[in-house]
This record gives structure tokens, sequence and C-alpha cells, in this order.
């Protein structure tokens, strides 16, 4: 800014000041600091003036009794003096002249001459005044009182040393007090003219003082309501209030080179913040685009990659039924080990692909709790029996009704009880179920190994597992968790873990209940193929088609199915299929999804069609991107994923068989 400028607005800026300055009516501004100095002044002055009255007061009336004393003994003292031969001789008339001279005292108003038996000789002025005799007058010294009256006297009249008589004298005191009073007056008026004249002159000193300190505090509430820190042009003199408002004026000059330097800062770290989000949103989006374009790559690739693993697990499943010796059961039975491993590894990385590229849509609906728990014993009751643990429930007496996502509800609760079996050697596992406000609490304790509490936070990340550093696979991949905390982000449902070391560990999930007048039966079904449930039934005899475009997959089917009784026909192709004469007459069809030419939907579809009643079929598929999920099949047919488990296909093959071999 230039100097003109600064100068102009400081002129400005003082002549608007000196303009709104208060008037004579501000003077006694209560909120003034010239208010309390003013009163401070005016208490000093009034306390110095009475202080010097009644001092005055007090010298002065000491002065008059003294006068008084001294004037009316000088008059006893000469009529003594001079009327002592009188008394000695008892001539009244000698002694009435000698009493004349006490005219020239005006105060006097009666005197006598007594002798020296008493007796009184001659008077002067009102004898009524005097007493008769001096055999019994007071002391000889006048008592005078402030404002008093009268004062009395009496003195001695002594020849050679001997008294011979007494001098008694009575004389007003008004000349005296109105002298004394007279005095006062003059001194009160001239020390409070003086008073004034300094009560003046203090308060414009005062003023020199108040002006700066007032201008200064108009000049800090004006930077601060402008937002303008030019220095003031504040009169000052070269005192302790000059430095201050030069002091001012200087930290003024330092708060402006401060704010336009923090502004210039400010610009240049919005244009950073601007820069730098740019940068990151492109990429927050190229990131975006490769995680979507990995979902898309591995959900297109899921059939190709379960396909060979759902024709190895069928195939070893096929020969665990036939006649082998030790050596080659013990060998089999690793490979089935190995087999399921490498399914679990491929199912949790897809899943986990699927949950991050926004591919899984939670279908809501009412879900029984007591089937959860039956679906959860039929899973999990082998294995905690197989390593000694106690597996209990605990639920309300009165039916729940959860409005959920079964599949994905029950996803996340074999997580936790998965893990529970697994880190707990002894003891056992309990899943409880409370109702809470509207919710349903759904616990998992355990009685295992525990967490500690700096690994809380890392437990629902990927891969990352408590106590297995050595990556024993029989503890799981880590990723258990990771697909629960990912559940969790789609359903909402809220996590939350507890543990203590040593002791255990508890896993909760809250789930909202299903409206009173909502409530009915569950998806029995489908918990009940997600849980891989199967009942019990004879499949011997029945006729199965199966449409599969890969040769080892259908073979395995074919020795899988085949081992158990069922009479089983393959075709490579839809449109093989439906120009077979035989196709219409089959119990159950199962079809791959993905088929060249007609899909697995469209063939079922066609074939639904020709037939006069409704077929029991199921599709098969390893492909879980969204077209898929979008377009599931009607309920009559079941889409079970590869690699697909034996007990799972066959338990759907019995739930669809079962009722029609009961009619």
């Amino acid at each position: 800014m230039p100097a003109s400028t600064s100068l102009l607005k400081c002129c400005a800026w003082r002549a608007e000041f000196m303009n709104s300055r208060p008037r004579a009516s501000a003077f006694f501004d209560r909120r003034s600091i010239r208010y309390p100095l003013a009163r401070l002044i005016i208490a000093a002055f009034l306390v110095g003036i009475g202080l010097a009255l009644l001092s005055n007061a007090v010298l002065m009336l000491d002065n008059v009794r003294e006068d008084i004393r001294r004037s009316l003994t000088a008059a006893a003292n000469a009529a003594g003096t001079a009327a002592s031969a009188a008394v000695v001789f008892q001539d009244a008339k000698v002694a009435r002249g000698v009493l004349r001279m006490l005219d020239a005292y005006p105060e006097i108003e009666a005197a006598a001459l007594y002798t020296h038996a008493g007796n009184r000789l001659a008077v002067h002025g009102n004898d009524h005044l005097l007493p008769s005799d001096a055999r019994h007058l007071g002391p000889a010294a006048p008592d005078i009182t402030l404002l008093a009256d009268m004062a009395t006297l009496h003195v001695p009249i002594e020849v050679d040393d001997a008294p011979v008589g007494t001098v008694y004298i009575q004389a007003r005191l008004d000349a005296y007090w109105q002298t004394y009073l007279t005095s006062i007056a003059t001194t009160f008026l001239i020390a409070l003219g003086a008073g004034a004249l300094a009560l003046v002159l203090a308060m414009r000193f005062l003023n020199r003082i108040i002006l700066p300190v007032r201008m200064l505090a108009d000049a800090a509430n004006d930077a601060r309501l402008r937002q303008d820190f030019i220095p003031r042009g504040i009169p000052s003199a070269d005192n302790e209030i000059g430095d201050l408002v030069r002091n001012f004026n200087a930290l003024l000059s330092e708060v402006e080179a401060g704010r336009k330097s923090l502004q210039s800062q400010h610009d240049e770290l919005e244009r950073l913040v601007a820069d730098r989000t740019v940068e990151l949103l492109a990429a927050k989006e190229s990131a975006d685009a490769a995680n979507a374009a990995k979902s898309r790559f591995l959900a297109a690739a899921s059939h190709d990659l379960r396909q060979p693993i759902h024709a190895m697990r069928l195939l070893q499943d096929a020969l665990s039924g036939t006649p082998l010796s030790d050596e080659q059961r013990r060998i089999a039975d690793y490979l089935t080990l190995s087999t399921r491993n490498l399914a679990e590894i491929l199912n949790a990385l897809l899943d986990v692909s699927r949950l991050d590229g926004g591919m899984v849509k939670p279908q809501l609906k009412n879900v029984s709790a007591y089937d959860l728990l039956r679906n959860m014993e039929a899973d999990f009751a082998p294995l905690a029996l197989e390593k000694g643990l106690r597996f209990k429930f605990f639920f309300p007496r009165q039916e729940l009704v959860l409005f959920t996502d079964a599949r994905m509800l029950y996803s996340q609760l074999r997580n936790f009880v998965d893990n529970a079996i697994k880190y707990s050697e002894t003891g056992g596992v309990l899943v409880g179920f409370r109702r809470r406000r509207g919710a349903a609490l759904i616990q998992v304790w355990d009685t295992g190994m525990g967490i500690a509490p700096d690994h809380l936070g890392a437990i629902f990340d990927e891969y990352y597992q408590v106590g297995n550093p050595q990556r024993d696979r029989t503890k799981g991949l880590g990723l258990g968790l990771a697909i629960a905390k990912r559940v969790e982000d789609i359903l909402g449902s809220r996590i939350r873990c507890c543990s203590r070391p040593g002791k255990g560990s508890m896993f909760e999930v809250g789930v909202p209940l299903a409206d009173e007048a909502e409530q009915g039966v569950g998806d029995n079904n489908s918990m009940q193929a997600s849980a891989g449930i199967a009942v019990s039934s004879p499949l011997a005899m029945i006729r199965v088609m199966v449409v599969e475009d890969d040769v080892m997959a259908a073979k395995a089917l074919e020795l899988l199915l085949g081992a158990r009784g069922m009479h089983v026909t393959t075709f490579p192709s839809a449109e093989s299929a439906l120009a077979d004469s035989r196709i219409e007459n089959a119990d159950f069809y199962i079809v791959d999804f993905r088929l060249p030419g007609l899909s697995g939907m469209q063939f079922l579809d066609e074939l639904q069609q020709r037939a006069e009643w409704p077929i029991k079929a199921t599709l098969l598929t390893g492909e879980t991107h969204l077209d898929v999920s979008n377009a599931a099949p009607p309920p009559k047919w079941k889409m079970l994923f590869k690699p697909v488990d034996t007990a799972a296909l066959v338990a759907e093959i019995e739930a669809q068989i079962a009722p029609r071999q009961v009619e």
C-alpha cells in the first residue's frame, strides 16, 4: 500500500474519531476509566479539605481559648494590682473607681473585688451575675467549651506574696466565637477555591491520559471489525502513553504483514490442495477402474477356474466309492484333502473379489432363527464332536424371525463358528440369540486362545491370522473375517468383537427383526441349500440327465451318480439333449449354466414348455458375475456353484425327488 494512501486513511480515521468523541454527558460514563479516576480525585480532594479544615479548626480553637484566658487574666491582674491598697484598707469607693478601668474590655459584663474574708467590696457591671462572697468560688482558670456563652475568672490579690483579696471577672465570649467562625469560613472558602482549581487542572491532565487510551481502544475495535490493520494517527507525547501508541501501531503493521503473508500461504495451500485433489481423484478413478477390471476378470475367469476343480472333486468322490487298497485309499484321501483346500482358497478369493466389485446385492426376506441354528448344528456339530468340544445354543423361548439376506448372514456366522472351533482345544462353543430393541444380537462365544488387544484392529484384514505364523492351512486362509467384514458393509449389520487372551473370544452381529405382521416361515429351502443339509432318501434307479460341455466334468458326474445307483445320461450341449427322444423321460436334470448355443437357463425353459408337469432340475455354474446374480433362476431350479460339494448336490437331488416319490 503506498504511503500517501496510508496517510490519507490515518487522517480520515482520526477526523472521524475526533468528531465522534464523547460530549460532556459522557464525562460521567460509568464504563469509562475517567469515572473511577474522577471519583478518586474528588474523594482525595474532599478528604484533603476535610482534614485541613478539621486541623485548622482544632488549632484555632486552642488559640481562641488561649486568647480568652490571656485577655481575662491580664484584665484581672491589672485590676488586682491597682486595687490592692483599697482592698487592704477595705476602701469601697476607691475599689469601685479601680474597677472602672475594666470598661476598656467590652467583653467583661461583670467584675467584683472581694476582701480576704470573702466579702464583696466593690462591683462593676451586672451584680446579679456575681457571687455574694468569694469563699465558695470554683476553679480559678476559666473552663472554656466550644461556643460557650460566658467565661469566669478569679485571681488572688497579693501584697508581699500574701493574699489580701480576690478579683472576680465574668465575660461574654460572642465576639471571640464570631471571629473564630469567620476565620474557619474564610479558610474553607479559600480551600474550596484552591481545590476546585486543582480539580480542574487534574481533570485536564487526566484527559491527556484518557484520550489516547480511548483512541487506542477504538482503534483496536475498528481494526478488529474492519480487518484493516494500517497504523492509526493517534496523538501521543514522549512518555509511557506515547510508547504505548507507538508499540500499538508497530503491532498493527506486523499484523498486517502477517495477514498478507498468511493470505498468500492460504492461497498457495488452496492451490496445492486443489492440485492434489485432482491427482487423488485421478488415482482413485484409476484404482477403482483397476479393481473393477480385476473383479470382472476374476468373475469372468471363475467358470474356467472352477471347472477343472469341479471335475477333480467329482472324480475323487467317484474314486473313493470304488474298491481301493489301503495305500490307494490313503493317497485318495490326501488328494481329496488337497482338492478341498484348493477349492476353499478359490472360493474365498472369488468371494472377496465379488464383494469388493459390488457384484453381490442383498436379497432381504424373513429368515427363521431356528433354521439358522439347525443348519449350523448340521454343519459344525460333527467338527466339534471330532475335537471333543461342546457345541451349544441359546435362544429365547419365543421364535425370532430375522429380516436379512439368509445366505450372506449364514456366511458371516459360518466364519465365526468355524474360527471358534479351529482355535479352541478345550471347552466349547456357544451360539446365542438375544432380542435387543427391535433387533437380534447373534453371539458366538468360544474358549479358545483369545486375541490380544493390539491385534483386534487387524483381525478383519485379509490373510491376517493370530497364532498361525506358519500359515497352517488347517487353520484357514485368513479370509473368513475379511469376508464377514465385507458382508457387514453390504447388510449394514454391526460386527463387534471382544476377547481375553487365554480365555476366549466373542463375535457379535446385530440383525434387524421382521415386523410382527410379516413374520412367517423362513426361507428354509434357501438356508438348507446354503448350509448343505441333505435328507436321506433312496436315489437308486432314478434317471438323471447331465448337460455339460466339459467332458471331464460330465464324466465325473456320470461316475459319481452312477456309483449311487442312478442311471446317468450325458449330453455335450442343450441342442443335442433336446434332440434326443429320452430327454423328457428323466427324473432329474443337472445342467451347466454356460453351454455352447442355448444356455442352461434357456434349455430348462424349453424343456419345461414340453413337459406336462414341473421338472426337477438344478443349474451348475462357475460364474459369479453380476449378470448371473441378477438373472437367477426361479426357485424350482436351484443353482449350485462350482466346485460343487458332492453332499450338497446329492442333498439337492434328494430334496426335489423325495416329495415326488412320496406322491
